[in-house]
């Protein structure tokens, strides 16, 4: 099978068209538009659908909108995500709670309509192996689709075929037959898919990619509501964490910023990722439509001019250089530069009024109601001409910190704080230029556990996990609800917002089919 190149940019715009008409002149071809009679029909036509599957991913969920939706969370502040984080969360709020859904259905009728079109396939020039390895890439992705949808609404429609006019309105399915449709299309793609390193097959999916994502969708679950893990759910993350870590194809890599910044030379290639979606100019298409294309890597695009602000509570879970948790008492406090002396991924992640780039660049944060800048995966310019639309700065979707991270975890819930534990977590704290020292030996099982999440929620910071952490971890009411005075405007979470409401206008356009999520009624 042709493979997408690593640094794909291809947004390949497949459209179908139905034609009913029996008269010659009416039945021509059009011109500027596809049928399936003239598409489908060699395997350089599946090749193109595939790359306008994966293409679907270069959008706000899964790239450039991440750090600023990470701001309903308590890690940031950002005016696009205040009407989520401030509540009350509203049927017609608008904004992400639209976005996402209407998001995933659209990549979910593209990844159908290839999976339909690919059954239907009789070239003799496909085998058994190939025609699954084409499904397994775009089930993963159906899957992924459907994780989003579950993880935000839980009881969606569930949608595998594609649809038509007379069955376009769908009712919801059971929360949990979403959640068996996810799981059924990971392990498919498990099944299926290349045992190679990420790095080795030009940008396409691997086996590593379906079992992370099956990871997260077996750890979004794995705990009780009273805050207890599920002891057979953490097995199935231990196992899934422990064969990708056993690979051997993974490794920290040293720069951290590197990871999001293609400008400092790191990402082609980097050990560390399992998965990334990748641009490269001038074929971003967010840029071809007009405006100002992906957010990655553009100065005033992420929160330099405000859009997403770093808040004080999440600021002070740095420790210092030392491994001590941040206190204005200890002696490696210096007021005046609160960078100094603490763990260099908080200088690497955020900074005050003014940050200046490793090419010389300095750029001011603008107006900052957190006191606080971001820019842990922008590139040092304001050329919007001459740099966004040639944008080649990929979005590490998956990486390894992440496995190491989530291994740790179920680890050390299963069995405590054994050895194969503090391994996990100091490796990242090792990175080449970070270099943490280790955690501190002698941990109790629940120091350990803050120990974990605290680690992830600075190696993974802006990445798009802190929401669905607490959440997962049935703390969401401690940790978003808060005043003015920690985040920046009164934020409120609710019990029912562990699920958001369907978009309303989805509903009104249902015919009566779809019913809103009962807490919103």
């Amino acid at each position: 099978m042709k493979k997408i190149l690593n640094k794909t940019g291809l947004v390949f715009i497949l459209a179908i068209v139905l034609n009913a008409c029996s008269d010659d002149f009416l039945n021509k071809q059009p011109t500027d538009r596809l049928s399936t009679e003239v598409f489908f029909t060699s395997t350089a036509d599946l090749d193109k659908a595939l790359a306008s599957c994966y293409a679907l991913l270069q959008n706000q969920v899964y790239t450039w909108g991440v750090p600023i939706f990470e701001c309903v969370s308590d890690n940031g502040y950002g005016a696009a995500a205040e009407s989520i984080s401030r509540g009350p969360i509203t049927p017609t709020i608008g904004g992400s709670i639209n976005e996402l859904y209407t998001t995933s259905y659209t990549r979910i009728a593209r990844y159908n309509l290839f999976l339909k079109n690919l059954a239907e396939y009789a070239g003799s020039n496909l085998g058994d192996e190939e025609r699954a390895l084409y499904e397994a890439e775009a089930r993963l992705l159906r899957g992924m689709a459907y994780f989003e949808l579950y993880k935000f609404y839980g009881s969606v429609p569930l949608i595998v075929e594609p649809l038509t006019y007379e069955n376009q309105d769908q009712p919801k399915a059971e929360e949990s037959a979403i959640y068996n449709q996810v799981i059924a299309d990971l392990d498919y793609a498990i099944a299926h898919l290349p045992a190679v390193a990420f790095a080795k097959n030009n940008g396409h999916f691997v086996k590593t990619s379906a079992q992370v994502v099956k990871a997260r969708a077996l750890i979004y679950t794995a705990y009780h509501d009273d805050q207890t893990a599920k002891p057979d759910v953490m097995n199935q993350v231990r196992q899934l964490t422990g064969e990708i870590i056993n690979t051997g194809f993974y490794r920290i890599e040293s720069s951290y910023r590197g990871l999001f910044c293609d400008d400092l030379g790191e990402q082609d290639g980097n050990p560390e990722f399992i998965f990334t979606v990748n641009y490269v100019g001038p074929l971003n298409p967010a840029y071809a439509g007009g405006n100002e294309g992906p957010y990655i890597g553009y100065c005033k695009s992420v929160g330099l001019g405000g859009r997403c602000q770093p808040l004080k509570n999440f600021a002070e879970e740095y420790e210092f250089i030392d491994g001590t948790p941040f206190s204005e008492s200890n002696p490696l406090y210096d007021p005046a530069d609160v960078y100094k002396n603490r763990d260099p991924r908080m200088s690497r992640t955020m900074f005050t009024e003014i940050v200046t780039f490793e090419n010389g660049f300095s750029a001011n944060s603008g107006p900052s109601l957190s006191g606080f800048g971001f820019w842990k995966v922008v590139t040092g310019t304001n050329a919007l001409d001459e740099y966004t639309k040639n944008l080649s700065s990929d979005w590490p979707l998956m990486r390894y910190a992440e496995v190491l991270l989530m291994h740790a975890e179920v680890v050390n819930e299963l069995d405590g704080p054994v050895e194969e534990v503090y391994n996990a977590i100091n490796q990242i704290r090792a990175r080449t230029g970070i270099a943490m020292p280790p955690l501190a030996g002698g941990l109790t099982k629940e120091q350990m556990r803050q120990a974990i999440r605290k680690e992830r929620r600075i190696e993974l910071a802006f990445e798009g996990f802190r929401y669905d952490d607490v959440k997962r971890w049935k703390v969401a009411e401690e940790k978003l609800n808060m005043d003015a005075s920690e985040g920046v405007v009164n934020r409120t979470f609710e019990k029912r917002n562990y699920h958001w409401p369907l978009p309303q206008s989805e509903i009104d356009k249902s015919n009566g089919i779809l019913l809103q999520n009962p807490d919103y009624l």
